[in-house]
């Protein structure tokens, strides 16, 4: 019992330092700087994902945004085109939702979300 309180205290204690003094914007200034880097697309896509549960859209999708120029393919294109769509619509910015959505559905003709993207391209056509 004494092992699970002290693993809980040091994952807390982790979660409180880290949540103080970290914060997600370093990540993608860093992973901007380090294009090459193999972990780059995933912390972009990860931060973005980060905020997107935080609902912190305008972040969200800042940073899907730049996965998407930083990394034009690789495989978390496909994911980063429905995210950028969801937190754009959120934010309101419809031109980008409805190019997001347009692209995944050109660039990925046979993927398993296609109509799921068709029908939110047709939800938000006119707005």
């Amino acid at each position: 019992m004494k092992k699970w309180i002290a693993v809980f205290v040091v994952l807390y204690g982790t979660y409180w330092y880290a949540s103080r003094h970290y914060n997600f914007a370093d990540t993608l200034v860093y992973a901007k700087k380090n294009p090459q880097a193999s972990w780059a697309p995933a912390a972009d896509y990860y931060v973005g994902m980060v905020y997107y549960q935080r609902a912190e859209y305008p972040k969200a999708q800042e940073a899907f945004t730049q996965l998407l120029t930083d990394y034009a393919t690789g495989p978390y294109t496909a994911k980063g085109l429905l995210r950028l769509a969801s937190a754009a619509e959120e934010n309101r910015d419809f031109e980008t939702a409805r190019q997001s959505l347009a692209r995944f559905i050109e660039e990925f003709p046979d993927h398993k979300d296609k109509s799921v993207a068709e029908r939110r391209l047709e939800y938000i056509k006119f707005k």
